[in-house]
């Protein structure tokens, strides 16, 4: 073998391993990947109101579940699919201690999510999905943060590193098998109520909470 070609020998060889090394990475990766379930996406509801807009979840038979804040003082609200189309939906009862509100609609063609009453553990992989001020139906992932605690008027939430924005409050926010472990219910702020640059930190009531109030164990 002459000179030239086991240099050329040697340099593929080098090529292929580099390309073996860093693919490494990226099988490393996709495995972290988010696997939810399509019925997701349409089990997430916009709810409607005269003064603005959050998100919200059917969890079946027409039990929706959103922020208290996003329906306090109504008595109805409006829904909308992801495929566009309103119907109307009672408010049941409200839980400010919480930030949870129960919404009664028709379940009919309204696909429903599971709500897992467990706990999710730090560092879990999370979707929340919502309608952030002029964008509809548009989900975030990153991860559970922080333990539940106590937090500014919240008896208790996650802490999550998922980018939250106004109009996402209500909305459910899914376990990687697709089940809903909690509802967004608010975003860091300073003591202005500004949000400051570059903090993506956002607070979640556990389902294990939600599960309570419903009177759930499953």
């Amino acid at each position: 073998m002459t000179r030239f070609r086991r240099i050329a020998f040697a340099s593929v060889a080098v090529l292929l391993s580099g390309i073996a090394y860093f693919a490494a990475p990226t099988v490393a990766a996709y495995t972290e990947k988010f696997t939810a379930a399509p019925v997701t996406a349409a089990a997430t509801v916009k709810v409607v109101t005269k003064t603005g807009h959050g998100s919200g979840v059917h969890i079946g038979t027409g039990f929706v579940l959103t922020a208290a804040h996003v329906a306090r003082d109504v008595k109805s609200v409006q829904l909308v699919t992801k495929d566009g189309q309103s119907r109307q939906a009672d408010v049941l009862w409200i839980n400010n201690e919480y930030d949870i509100a129960l919404l009664r609609t028709s379940p009919a063609t309204l696909p429903a999510a599971h709500l897992d009453c467990g706990r999710m553990d730090v560092g879990a992989v999370i979707e929340a999905m919502g309608n952030p001020l002029v964008v509809d139906f548009v989900s975030a992932y990153g991860k559970i943060a922080g333990d539940p605690r106590t937090q500014g008027p919240w008896k208790s939430v996650y802490v999550t590193d998922i980018t939250t924005v106004k109009g996402m409050s209500g909305g459910p926010v899914f376990s990687s098998s697709g089940d809903v472990v909690g509802i967004t219910v608010g975003l860091l702020s300073d003591a202005t109520g500004l949000i400051p640059i570059g903090v993506r930190f956002g607070f979640v009531v556990p389902s294990s909470d939600v599960c309570a109030l419903l009177g759930r164990v499953s």
